[in-house]
Parts: structure tokens; C-alpha cells; sequence
């Protein structure tokens, strides 16, 4: 079964964690990576104080942080999420062929499937960093990582390069948010 747009952002986090060299706890949070503030950033909202979108982020900020997102019926940061990001066609063919190949396309399927945990997303990744030199290769490999998520699922980010950049706003400046941020470059077309 397929990811939906939110657990494929969450997939997008893991990734970047384990690229990072960071682990994510069995619970699934992703150290450092808030999805729910994420996603209003990712609409160009960052920083701002009212609106609906501000306020279904801020629930939904606590509740993640509570541990409660995955049993509460915040469909609202869902389909925030599913405002953000489109996927092609996945078939569970296409999937399988990608898991086999291992290296990156195999970690874009991992984060598509539906199947994986994050922490199984972020040990894939890890393994997948430890083979670069340096910080250069590992961005080259997140931004590889988007665009085999992009050209063999059809991932594509909306509001293109602007959304990235409204992440600088929430996210702190390391390694990980980095990465996190040249994976959601990579989806853009």
C-alpha cells in the first residue's frame, strides 16, 4: 500500500536523519524535524500568527510532540500535506523493482511503500550516508534521493523553490535540515 503526502514528508525526515548519521526513535519522532510546523512553512505561512492553517498547525504541532498525531483525527495536517505534495501512479510493481534494486532507489522505495518504519528508513539511510566522504556527497545524494522519488514515483513538491526556502524560517541550521531540504529540491521539477 502506498504512502499518503504526510507519511511520505515523514519518510522524506527519516531519510534525512539517517543521512545525517541521526536515529529515530521506535516512537517515530524525528529529532529536529516538526512536520506540522514544517507543512504551514512549506505553504509560505511561515511566521505567521493567524489563519486557520496557523492554528490546525499549532494543534497539530503539540499533538505530534505529545506523541498523539498518530491517534488523533487531525485529517486537517493531512490534507495540508496532500495540498503540498502529488505522486504519480505507484504500483506495487514498480515498488518491488525499486526495493530490489537497493542504493537510493531503494530508499525512495522504502519511503513510498508504506511498509517501512521511519527507523527502518533512517537505518537504510545511515548505511546509504556512510558511503559518501563528505557533506558535498551526501547533499548530492538527498538531492538524488528527490529525484528518483520524483522521476520513478512522480513525487512532486508544490510551490516550488519558494518553499524551501520558507523552511530557513522554522528550521534550525544543521546537516540534517540541510539534507532534508536539498531531498525536497530534488522533487521539484
Amino acid at each position: 500500500m502506498a504512502s499518503s503526502a504526510l507519511d511520505i514528508l515523514k519518510g522524506i525526515g527519516a531519510a534525512a536523519a539517517g543521512l545525517a548519521g541521526e536515529k529515530v526513535p521506535k516512537s517515530g519522532v524525528i529529532p529536529g524535524l516538526d512536520i506540522a510546523t514544517i507543512l504551514p512553512a512549506l505553504l509560505g505561512k511561515a511566521g505567521s500568527a493567524s489563519g486557520v492553517l496557523s492554528k490546525v498547525a499549532s494543534v497539530a504541532s503539540v499533538a505530534s510532540k505529545a506523541g498523539l498525531l498518530k491517534d488523533s483525527k487531525l485529517g486537517n495536517l493531512a490534507e495540508l500535506a496532500g495540498s503540498l505534495l502529488s505522486t504519480g501512479k505507484i504500483t506495487a510493481a514498480k515498488t518491488e523493482s525499486a526495493s530490489k534494486e537497493g542504493g537510493i532507489a531503494g530508499l525512495a522505495a522504502a519511503i513510498i511503500g508504506g511498509g517501512s518504519s521511519l527507523t527502518a528508513i533512517a537505518s537504510l539511510a545511515s548505511k546509504l550516508g556512510k558511503t559518501t566522504e563528505d557533506d558535498k556527497g551526501l547533499k548530492g545524494m538527498a538531492s538524488e534521493l528527490g529525484k528518483t522519488l520524483s522521476g520513478t514515483f512522480g513525487v512532486s513538491l508544490g510551490g516550488s523553490s519558494t518553499s524551501v526556502k520558507a523552511l530557513d524560517k522554522v528550521l534550525e541550521k544543521d546537516t540534517k535540515t540541510d539534507l532534508f531540504k536539498s531531498i525536497l529540491t530534488g522533487l521539484i521539477k
